[in-house]
């Protein structure tokens, strides 16, 4: 990823700015226990699925995306009357699967767990994407996904302060889920705050990325809280990339805390392909947002280091519009770009 100068001068402001308003600009609520607003879901449903239904995880099994589909397939089916089924279709930090599912037949049998870093920055970042991210039809959020920065074994540096002075001796490098992705752009945040180079090497998921840092392949990971909650004893985790502590892991506290305002949440939410009918999409968002509210839920949600969204269909689709723009102008007026 380079960067002009300009952006030293205006990336971290423009991306903290806006990450501080993320759940505010959402006008979710999205702490367990608050009342989602179900408006835009009420009316009675004109279809009714009569065969199982997919829903594409853009990552490999292990990552935050795949942790949310887990915990919400069962629930969901019951609300269809139809099984669900989760693919993962990992790929080009998540456009393989966008590409396929924007290409899917709207008949609501193809859904995708898409989130902010394919649907908000990829675009931004390549010339030629394979997908319109405008024209992806929302259903309902899901969750946020935060994340932690972790050491590899042995790593010298065993907190942040640690962590910039080593950096500022010599190259270390950092491993993200692929070229553009949220990790990826979190990072490009650390190395500006903390003025430091490192070198960035990508992998086709949230596991393998942490993996490599286990391996000792890079020095470093932002990893996702879910599985950093299981690496967390293998690896040094330095601090969260989030306004608050994770529920999960709460003894890491945050960059923020420890003086460097880093704040990347990314949220992950369900859409589908271009086209699909309105009455398909207000079953599906009426099963996905009553899924979303039901306690137990939001439970496993908190319990494995997400932060349930709750919203309605309007809610979420002003949300995703606002964030696309919002990244697309960042990346652009940053000067940041993706080298293949």
């Amino acid at each position: 990823m380079k960067l002009t100068q300009r952006a030293k001068d205006t990336q971290v402001a423009l991306v903290n700015k806006k990450l501080r308003g993320l759940l505010k600009g959402f006008a979710l609520a999205a702490t367990l226990g608050a009342t989602p607003f179900i408006a835009a879901a009420q009316a009675p449903a004109a279809w009714a699925p009569n065969k199982p239904i997919k829903l594409i995880v853009p990552y490999p099994p292990g990552g935050g995306s795949d942790t949310i589909a887990r915990i919400v397939v069962n629930a969901l089916g019951n609300k269809l009357g139809q099984t669900v089924v989760v693919e993962n279709r990992a790929g080009a930090n998540g456009a393989v699967a966008h590409e396929a599912v924007f290409n899917a037949a709207p008949d609501g049998y193809t859904l995708l767990l898409s989130s902010a870093d394919t649907y908000s920055m990829y675009p931004a970042l390549y010339p030629n994407p394979k997908f319109i991210s405008a024209e992806f039809v929302p259903i309902a959020p899901s969750a946020v996904v935060n994340f932690v920065l972790m050491g590899r074994p042995g790593l010298e540096a065993k907190n942040v302060p640690e962590l910039i002075e080593l950096a500022k001796k010599g190259k270390l490098s950092y491993s993200s889920w692929g070229n553009g992705s949220a990790g990826h752009i979190a990072m490009a945040q650390f190395l500006q705050v903390t003025k430091t180079e490192m070198l960035h090497v990508p992998y086709q998921g949230a596991a393998p990325a942490a993996q490599a840092a286990m391996g000792g392949q890079v020095d470093l990971a932002l990893v996702p809280a879910p599985l950093a909650a299981g690496f967390k004893t293998k690896l040094t985790p330095y601090g969260v990339a989030s306004a608050k502590r994770v529920e999960l892991i709460n003894e890491i506290p945050t960059l923020t805390e420890q003086g460097t305002p880093v704040v990347a949440p990314s949220w992950v939410g369900v859409v589908a392909p271009p086209k699909t009918p309105d009455n398909i999409i207000a079953t599906l968002a009426k099963a996905f947002i009553e899924t979303s509210a039901d306690p137990e839920v939001g439970k496993k949600l908190n319990a494995a280091g997400l932060v349930p969204l709750y919203g309605s269909t309007k809610e979420f689709a002003d949300y995703i519009a606002k964030d696309y723009a919002f990244w697309g102008k960042a990346i652009r007026d940053a000067g940041i770009k993706v080298e293949n």
